[in-house]
């Protein structure tokens, strides 16, 4: 069964990339959950898009939509 889903976020909004598995350090500390920031509105910290899709739309000419894969919300404010 074909299934389209769609959602929208506001351009300020900033997610989380998985952090990388990081070998034991001797210094200790507990690993970081998270890796970078992905910020909406700022295009240098997206990445590549492993999936990338373009269509004609009606109403809207070219609609283009990206999959970036998974990441986390941030809590709280953005941290300078």
């Amino acid at each position: 069964m074909p299934v389209e889903i769609l959602g929208r976020l506001r351009s300020d909004r900033v997610m989380r990339r998985p952090t990388s598995l990081r070998p034991y350090g001797p210094e200790g500390g507990r690993p970081p959950k998270h890796g970078g920031d992905v910020v909406f509105g700022d295009p240098g910290t997206w990445g590549t898009e492993p999936a990338v899709t373009t269509t004609d739309t009606r109403l809207y000419g070219e609609a283009t939509a990206a999959g970036m894969g998974p990441a986390a919300p941030q809590v709280g404010p953005l941290a300078a």
